[in-house]
């Protein structure tokens, strides 16, 4: 979706996991927000190459991750903003799904990958964040802010509209927070893309959008009974622009 138009300027005002960001091109301006300030500040402590470092020799030591040290580390008290960070990457890295929200392990050895390796992941995001705009803020400042560049592209991954607000997400996204999302797309003269779980409500709000359909496959749960059990997941892509 990104490649089928030119831009020169970048945001993402629902950062989350960031997939999308990891995965493109940077360009000239790019500006990465999140309400979750826990997150936002735990990447601009891993942009800086000495804190990313201390980061890095802090998890040195570990080999694998054990539920023991997952609880330790739940129940531990940052003194400083190294532990503060260590705390957030470490739940976020062993916890299922890397839900924040009331986090439960769900590390698991055959797939995720072992914490003495968690380097790997934070050398490179670290170089790539470099010249990035970093900001935990409302989303509709971040779609409103005055552009730098001549062509701004932004890809939305708001909370979905059918999911349990308070079981899924730290900063719960209520009715009001999704019509004020729609009200600010159809106002911004900025190209955008944005998914959404598929629901009758969602396609109605942006029936003056154009909407693509995708279907994906996800593990029903975390427990051990499931098995190899997936479950089609249906999403769609919003743009206000047409797809080549």
């Amino acid at each position: 979706f990104w490649e089928s138009i030119e831009h020169d300027e970048y945001r993402e005002p629902f950062l989350g996991g960031g997939a999308v960001f990891w995965a493109k091109n940077k360009v000239k301006y790019n500006w990465l927000n999140d309400i979750d300030k826990e997150l936002i500040d735990t990447l601009i402590f891993i942009k800086n190459k000495k804190d990313r470092d201390r980061l890095i020799r802090m998890l040195k030591g570990e080999k694998e991750a054990l539920r023991q040290k997952y609880n330790f580390v739940k129940n531990l008290k940052p003194r400083n903003k190294l532990e503060k960070v260590y705390k957030f990457y470490y739940l976020n890295r062993t916890s299922y799904s890397g839900k924040m929200r009331n986090p439960t392990w769900g590390y698991r050895p055959k797939r995720s990958l072992p914490p003495f390796r968690w380097k790997e992941r934070i050398i490179p995001c670290g170089e790539k964040l470099q010249n990035v705009k970093l900001t935990s803020i409302d989303f509709d400042a971040a779609i409103k802010a005055p552009p730098k560049g001549k062509r701004v592209l932004m890809f939305l991954d708001p909370p979905y509209f059918l999911n349990n607000q308070r079981c899924h997400y730290k900063h719960p996204f209520t009715l009001k927070d999704h019509l004020r999302l729609v009200k600010t797309l159809k106002d911004t003269r900025f190209a955008f893309f944005l998914t959404y779980d598929d629901c009758p409500k969602i396609r109605d709000l942006y029936n003056w959008a154009h909407v693509y359909e995708l279907a994906f496959y996800y593990r029903l749960n975390n427990s051990k009974d499931s098995g190899n059990k997936r479950k089609i997941g249906n999403e769609i892509v919003i743009t206000n622009y047409k797809i080549n």
